[in-house]
């Protein structure tokens, strides 16, 4: 089975696995929505899918592309993203009887559906979320205004605050 723009998988088969058991799936996304404007796109990767007692745990890794603005020249350029992460999907539906289990999900909780389908989705969408730079730039070459570095940023801090410590070294309150 390929996951060919589609991140629902349906893990009945495995549910029925004794425990460890495990399946790997190729996943290839042409499109991936992550917000309103921004999309991954061209994610390539796959899916490790393994058995465990009351859950089951998803292994994903991948690569893919989302177009950003630039932070400095406001021009947009293709941003490369890697993700690899664990997400563990709780079982709450009897694979055999179809009966819910009882055991209520929590708010950071992802669970399988009562059609023994987990959706890869959402954890993917996050973690490509999280991969993506605070402050978005073209690169080196970029023609906008230049970046501050850090280190300039701190020595700005401490002109203007030389006064109060020449205060605190005249009361002897030097540190």
């Amino acid at each position: 089975m390929d996951l060919h723009n589609e991140t629902v998988i349906n893990v009945a088969a495995l549910l029925r696995d004794q425990l460890g058991s495990s399946r790997t799936l190729p996943l290839a996304l042409e499109r991936f929505v992550l917000d309103d404007g921004l999309v991954a796109r061209d994610f390539v990767g796959e899916v490790r899918l393994t058995r465990l007692t009351d859950e089951i745990l998803t292994s994903v890794k991948g690569s893919a592309t989302v177009e950003l603005e630039c932070q400095r020249c406001l021009e947009l350029f293709i941003q490369p993203v890697s993700v690899r992460f664990s997400e563990e999907f709780r079982i709450a539906f009897d694979v055999r009887t179809g009966a819910g289990l009882g055991i209520a999900a929590g708010d950071d909780e992802f669970e399988i559906s009562a059609a023994h389908e987990l959706d890869i989705g959402e954890p993917l969408r996050q973690e490509i979320v999280i991969e993506l730079p605070m402050r978005p730039s073209c690169g080196e070459g970029c023609p906008g205004p230049p970046a501050i570095a850090a280190d300039e940023t701190e020595e700005q801090a401490d002109e203007r605050l030389a006064v109060l410590a020449a205060l605190l070294k005249e009361n002897g309150n030097e540190s």
